[in-house]
């Protein structure tokens, strides 16, 4: 067995904390992910992984490999990338994680362009809401909202995405169109994360400076992801907060455009304890130039 591809599994098994991705991400089969897995304890005569109802959970003999196994990798990694960028082409692989609201309407767009400048690079995305521990997990990027915590990341702030109210079409046809805040009583509403306390949004007017307000709410239906408050809000199911950015290209309309409100801070950010290569670099450069103009939407 090539041992190459061994430390490859094991790698992503423990990253993914599951046979059933790492095949994925690795395109094999699981039973081929299980035997090179069980081919390398056997190897070493030592018990890497254990194996239980909750997933699999890394030993401290597996601990030791994989930090070890990273370090390989990684140098061969840069070993290609090195000889690449002297031809002037980018290759290898970015980990990046990021929410599903901002990867779809943000990050997307953006890896587009960068795909097109460098072809050879491949980008693996893990979406949702886990605030990963980076470098344990053997992430490059992190695009998300709210300020990172931990002393060993870099965190560039991208901007703060303007929030308001919307609603479908659909819906304000069918029940009419606030125009004060006190009517949004006699409306269904729609929670999300935007809700720091439970029960009230916090709104402040666009028109009048330092005028603001804690507005008491009762939502019919609550969504923890944006793009989940967002689909009920298109399938008419209310009124509910929601970003500039992702809320035009669903369709949604502004209503009682005085009001808005403050949404988490956007950042890019990446482990301040790893070397950054070349082509994570030039994405970071990207998102970090173009992601304010995308935020502001």
């Amino acid at each position: 067995m090539d041992r190459f591809h061994e430390f490859l599994v094991f790698r992503r098994t423990v990253e993914t904390s599951n046979v059933t991705r790492a095949a994925e991400l690795l395109h094999v089969s699981q039973p081929a992910v299980s035997r090179t897995l069980a081919n390398l304890e056997a190897r070493l005569g030592v018990a890497l992984l254990r194996r239980g109802k909750r997933g699999i959970t890394v030993t401290e003999a597996g601990q030791a490999l994989y930090g070890q196994i990273v370090g390989l990798l990684d140098g061969l990694d840069e070993m290609e990338t090195g000889v690449s960028a002297r031809r002037g082409q980018l290759s290898g692989s970015i980990r990046l994680t990021s929410s599903p609201i901002i990867f779809n309407e943000l990050v997307v767009p953006l890896l587009a362009r960068f795909s097109e400048s460098h072809p050879e690079v491949a980008v693996e995305c893990l979406l949702g809401s886990e605030n990963y521990d980076l470098p344990a997990a053997n992430i490059d990027l992190a695009v998300r909202g709210g300020r990172p915590g931990g002393q060993e990341l870099v965190a560039r702030k991208i901007g703060v995405a303007p929030i308001a109210l919307y609603a479908s079409d659909a819906y304000l046809a069918r029940q009419g169109v606030p125009q004060a805040l006190e009517e949004l009583e006699g409306h269904r509403l729609v929670g999300s994360l935007f809700e720091r306390d439970r029960g009230f949004w916090q709104l402040e007017s666009e028109t009048r400076e330092g005028v603001a307000l804690s507005l008491p709410v009762t939502v019919h239906h609550r969504a923890d992801d944006l793009l989940g408050s967002m689909a009920l809000m298109q399938a008419g199911q209310g009124i509910g907060l929601a970003p500039k950015y992702g809320a035009a290209k669903q369709g949604l309309r502004r209503v009682l455009p005085e009001w808005r409100a403050e949404g988490p801070p956007i950042f890019v950010v990446w482990p301040a304890t790893r070397h950054m290569p070349a082509r994570v670099r030039a994405l970071a450069d990207l998102l970090i130039a173009e992601l304010p103009r995308l935020v502001r939407g």
